[in-house]
């Protein structure tokens, strides 16, 4: 370790992300995350942190001092498929907002979660040291993974200065977006629905032969309506600082959203910025594939017609409203609930 990352270093600048929690050895692992490239990244996990080759530093657990308080960090949780990733660009604003997307230490920590190992400490220092914005004065603005949403309440008690938006699409979309990612889709959505079985623990009344005889699109729909469960509880849970938003809703109304999530999230974000955000470019390139044009009206066109699929989504769509209903997970959630009015 060079004089450039001691542990007074490691703990004091914001350039020094932590990446792991290595739970063997009981350290936290950093990785050295300038601004430039922090605004190039989709993610901050692995697969795109360590292509880069960047400096990486590791301190026990023991050893760690909790570093200076910083202004309490804001979240974006979300049920995938949603634009969440778009909203947090659109919020990394220099000045104003740093944007975490998907640290990968959060998945690490609900991995603790589930694995009953991790602290209220812990949580805390992590929390603490990812809130340390890249220019003083700014809030931080964190997007979690979709499979570290058993983090959100914990997140939350933390701080009652850290707000919530939990971002949701609609189910036919969602259905949709599984659908048209083929075998990767679906292979992806049965790995969330196992781990989303053991966090939120609801039954469907459905024995294990029918849970083996769901199709592809069934059990997507009990994936979407797990992460539902998730965000009600949140927000009943804590109903003055959770807010919903319909991914819909967001790409259609894309300053009103803006301003309201700057509001909700105290950042200092007028009209006329939110307005030229709305029209700048991240909304005019892709989120996910960087460097790629994108329009943010395309995803609010219906999608080419695939008889086959959209009958199955109907259907899937009918039978987990039933199911819905049977299991108490609310379809809608309360007007007051929403971001927007």
């Amino acid at each position: 370790m060079s004089s450039s990352d001691d542990p007074a270093t490691l703990l004091s600048s914001p350039e020094w992300l932590p990446s792991h929690w290595l739970r063997p050895a009981n350290a936290i692992e950093f990785v050295r995350l300038e601004r430039e490239t922090h605004a190039q990244l989709t993610f901050l996990s692995d697969e795109y942190l360590r292509p880069l080759g960047m400096r990486t530093a590791t301190l026990p657990l023991p050893g760690i001092q909790t570093p200076a308080p910083a202004a309490a960090p804001q979240y974006i949780f979300h049920s995938a498929f949603a634009a969440s990733t778009l909203l947090a660009r659109a919020l990394d604003l220099p000045g104003i907002a740093t944007a975490l997307k998907e640290p990968q230490i959060l998945n690490d920590l609900a991995e603790g979660v589930r694995s009953q190992t991790l602290s209220r400490e812990l949580l805390a220092l992590v929390t603490q040291l990812l809130a340390r914005p890249y220019e003083p004065g700014e809030n931080v603005v964190i997007k979690p993974s979709n499979v570290a949403n058993i983090l959100a309440g914990p997140l939350l008690d933390l701080n009652v200065g850290s707000n919530a938006i939990f971002l949701f699409a609609p189910l036919p979309r969602f259905l949709r977006s599984v659908a048209d990612k083929g075998l990767f889709g679906r292979t992806w959505v049965r790995r969330l629905f196992a781990i989303l079985a053991t966090d939120t623990r609801i039954d469907f009344g459905l024995s294990p032969t029918e849970q083996f005889e769901l199709t592809d699109l069934q059990v997507t729909a009990l994936a979407w309506l797990r992460h539902h469960a998730q965000a009600a509880a949140l927000q009943q849970r804590f109903p003055d600082r959770v807010r919903m938003l319909n991914s819909e809703t967001f790409l259609a109304r894309r300053t009103e959203t803006l301003l309201a999530a700057a509001r909700h999230f105290g950042l200092p974000l007028g009209e006329d910025e939110a307005a030229e955000i709305a029209k700048g470019p991240a909304f005019t390139t892709h989120s996910k594939e960087l460097g790629r044009q994108f329009d943010p009206e395309e995803p609010l066109k219906p999608k080419a017609a695939v008889p086959v699929i959209d009958d199955e989504i109907r259907m899937v769509g009918d039978w987990a409203r039933s199911v819905a209903e049977h299991a108490g997970i609310p379809i809608l959630f309360p007007l007051n609930a929403s971001l927007l009015s």
